[in-house]
């Protein structure tokens, strides 16, 4: 090549560099605007908090004890430094959320380009960001965010590294032509200057267990990585001392949480000690794939708790008292296991169609909410002009089978889809579970659109119709199964989050107490066996002096939920408060004998226990 030709490809080269850094740019602001106007549009009170509770409390000194293995390790702290720099002004979390969840829409335009060309890149992040929904995790609490950031800036280092022999086996002219063939574009031709050294799996190990201290069912990503690793065709000491450095990078991020986990509770605990918990909510009695298999009256046992997510203890203690042990974190976690497999293994049948149900609710375009909020969010999005799953998730099936010919250079993007499938079969459907296979789903559906406008461009119209028919079968495929299953689940969801928890609570706990009877009996409208809505409709009914509307819901919580003593607890106190003394007597025993530690009731009935020999003494003084 001569110096004229040499210097149009470095010029070509320069202006390549500018184009994509202002795509990269473009991608950013657009994703940044879409979850920025969300935000604004939806700003609700943060209601669910368990993050920044536990987070107050550790930067305030306070020992919180075993609900430490509940927690996400590398979310919990990012709560704790936020709070220690910025106080409690949660809302600068969820702004710095969203500000991760843009990069992540940058970061698969990048694996999107790298694997196929730039446009799939560009419409892969377009699609990741106006899925609306991503953006109201991403507006929660809660570590999904960071564990969709840290996969794939683990998968886009896992690619870079794996193509480090590749380059520097080339010639800068090789390199250049090949990008160029690829669509990968000029600028990736350069050669690094470090190419091929093992620092880049370590670093790609790290990622890899940042998410598992995010999240740990991110451990299923690091099989498919080795695999991923071993399938190269590289020699056997590189793909050695690649797999050495990926698991040493791994180890570094994930051995202090198993330390501290032994050293404070002298139990070998990897990362987090809810798996049996979880595992039993997905597969339990009255697990239905995406409503979740609780304790008997779990709802009853969780209201009232100062702490944030009560269940966790619940099912510990659970675990301890029917077993008749002092059992450790791990072995309350294995208790659960055992007791669901046991289950499972008395009910195959039931359990094989509850996988099957699980399956098709991984596609499904619905979206199973277990927060509050996110709920609420959910159902005024629906009517925005924003991409729904099911979308994705039909455009994205489409994009894997035009892959299948590169399966093994794309075989990350495959595995981190079968990796969060797997997730939701072991557990439930809920939006949480399958939301880290969307930016893979969307990189897929991005290649789905692109070979269709390859089609029309080029005129194939007989390709065209058979791909928009498959399309539109498996659209259909993303709504028509379970739906009488969806709908029903649909209006408890209206029941409890909407009508109970976010209408009748916030109203009772206001002092609105007119307001939250409506709306509780909006809720029993909907779900007529909705417990916690007639135990509150009760002590609405009591606080404004409607004595006979409280007794007959305090009545139907004890006739519907005899051994729980939230209704006796109730009804006695009601009947103190018309002065049926021997009455309320009676009920407050009953809650004691069912729960000794309700101090509650033991307070008004030692008050109630010691009146009369008060009026006996004070009529002998007179």
């Amino acid at each position: 090549m001569d110096n004229g030709g040499l210097i149009k490809k470095l010029d070509l080269i320069i202006r390549s560099r500018t184009d994509r850094h202002l795509v990269l740019l473009g991608l950013f602001v657009m994703a940044l605007t879409v979850k920025i106007a969300i935000f604004l549009l939806l700003t609700d009170p943060i209601i669910f908090s368990k993050y920044p509770y536990f987070a107050e409390r550790i930067v305030q000194g306070l020992d919180i004890g075993e609900r430490l293995v509940d927690l996400s390790p590398a979310y919990l702290y990012i709560n704790v430094i936020f709070y220690r720099v910025f106080g409690p002004d949660w809302q600068l979390l969820t702004i710095f959320q969203v500000l991760v969840g843009s990069m992540t829409c940058v970061i698969v335009f990048t694996i999107g380009e790298r694997l196929f060309n730039q446009s799939v890149g560009i419409i892969g992040a377009v699609i990741l960001a106006l899925y609306g929904n991503l953006t109201l995790i991403e507006l929660t609490l809660e570590p999904e965010t960071f564990v969709l950031f840290f996969n794939s800036l683990a998968v886009l280092s896992l690619i870079l590294a794996q193509n480090d022999p590749f380059w520097r086996q080339c010639s800068t002219k090789n390199v250049i032509e090949t990008a160029d063939r690829n669509g990968v574009g000029i600028i990736h031709g350069r050669i690094p200057i470090m190419a091929g050294l093992p620092w880049k799996w370590f670093a790609a190990g790290m990622l890899l267990g940042l998410s598992v201290i995010t999240k740990p069912n991110a451990l299923l990503v690091i099989p498919g990585a080795l695999i991923w690793i071993w399938w190269n065709k590289i020699s056997v000491n590189r793909r050695l001392m690649a797999t050495v450095s990926l698991l040493l990078g791994s180890a570094l991020l994930i051995s202090p949480v198993t330390l501290r986990n032994y050293t404070k509770f002298h139990d070998v605990i990897l990362v987090s000690a809810d798996g049996g918990k979880v595992f039993f909510h997905g597969n339990g009695p009255g697990a239905t794939g995406m409503d979740r298999a609780d304790l008997p009256h779990q709802g009853f046992l969780e209201e009232g708790q100062a702490e944030p997510d009560y269940a966790h203890k619940l099912f510990r203690n659970t675990a301890r008292t029917l077993s008749g042990k002092s059992l450790k974190l791990s072995e309350c976690s294995e208790y659960w296991f055992r007791y669901t497999l046991n289950y499972m293994a008395a009910h195959p049948m039931a359990a094989f169609v509850l996988e099957i149900k699980k399956f098709c609710f991984f596609w499904n375009n619905y979206e199973v909410h277990d927060i509050d909020s996110n709920y609420k969010n959910y159902v005024t999005i629906q009517s925005w002009p924003l991409i729904p799953f099911g979308a994705i998730a039909a455009l994205g099936i489409i994009g894997m089978v035009i892959a299948r010919q590169r399966f093994r250079d794309v075989f990350l993007l495959y595995w981190l889809v079968l990796v969060y499938l797997v997730s939701v079969l072991v557990f439930f459907a809920a939006t949480r579970y399958r939301l880290p296979a969307a930016p893979y789903l969307a990189i897929f559906a991005a290649l789905a659109l692109y070979h269709l406008s390859s089609l029309i461009r080029d005129k194939q119209w007989k390709k065209c119709g058979a791909y928009l028919i498959s399309s539109a079968i498996l659209a259909a495929g993303t709504v028509l199964p379970f739906r009488h299953d969806i709908a029903r689940f649909d209006r408890w969801q209206q029941a409890s989050r909407i009508h109970y928890s976010l209408g009748g609570m916030m109203f009772f706990k206001k002092g609105f107490y007119k307001e939250a009877i409506t709306e509780f009996q909006r809720a029993l409208a909907i779900d007529p066996n909705f417990l916690p809505a007639y135990n509150y409709l009760g002590k609405s009914y009591a606080i404004l002096n409607d004595y006979a509307r409280a007794e007959e819901a305090f009545m139907k919580v004890i006739q519907s939920a005899p051994t729980i003593d939230e209704g006796y607890m109730n009804l006695g106190m009601l009947y103190e408060l018309q002065g049926r003394i021997p009455q309320a007597i009676k009920y407050l025993q009953e809650a004691l004998a069912i729960n000794p530690g309700n101090e509650k009731a033991l307070r008004h009935l030692q008050a109630l226990s010691v009146q009369p020999q008060d009026q006996a003494h004070q009529r002998s003084q007179k």
